[in-house]
């Protein structure tokens, strides 16, 4: 008898009263105990499997095939959406940490406090660091700057 596992739960459901098709087709699916959903290629086998099973006396509506096409396209758009706005964010950080280029920041580093010319901006991991006295700072631990003295 074929069982899944319950998301988040030790529990198991039967799934013998499925088609045999579906049976198979969610063998190659797991869910891990983080996870909550499908994932886009589960969602494409469950839909390729359904149309190859479907009773050419009665084919799936035109209306609900398109509705799962939209929820497909707008997963897709989703994820790029994520894409474009983690690579904005990397590049605003980085933008706005070059600011301080040039100028005397006091920061605070696990309570102390560290003072000195910043000489260069880099990203770590997509993180904007600044380089004051060789160590390299994340932004946000900068509580002052300051115009360097002629």
């Amino acid at each position: 008898m074929a069982t899944t596992s319950t998301v988040g739960s030790s529990a198991s459901k039967d799934v013998s009263q499925l088609s045999p098709a579906i049976q198979q087709a969610l063998q190659g699916i797991t869910m891990k105990t983080n996870k909550s959903t499908l994932t886009q290629d589960d969602f494409l086998k469950l839909l390729t499997v359904q149309l190859q099973n479907q009773d050419p006396l009665k084919p799936m509506e035109d209306a609900q095939f398109m509705g799962q096409m939209a929820q497909f396209a707008t997963l897709e758009q989703s994820k790029e959406l994520n894409a474009s706005v983690a690579t904005l964010s990397t590049s605003l950080g980085f933008t706005s940490a070059q600011q301080f280029l040039g100028k005397n920041v006091t920061l605070n580093d696990a309570g102390t406090e560290v003072t000195g010319k910043v000489a260069g901006v880099m990203l770590v991991s997509g993180v904007p660091q600044i380089l004051v006295d060789g160590k390299a700072y994340t932004t946000d631990k900068v509580t002052a700057v300051t115009l360097p003295t002629p």
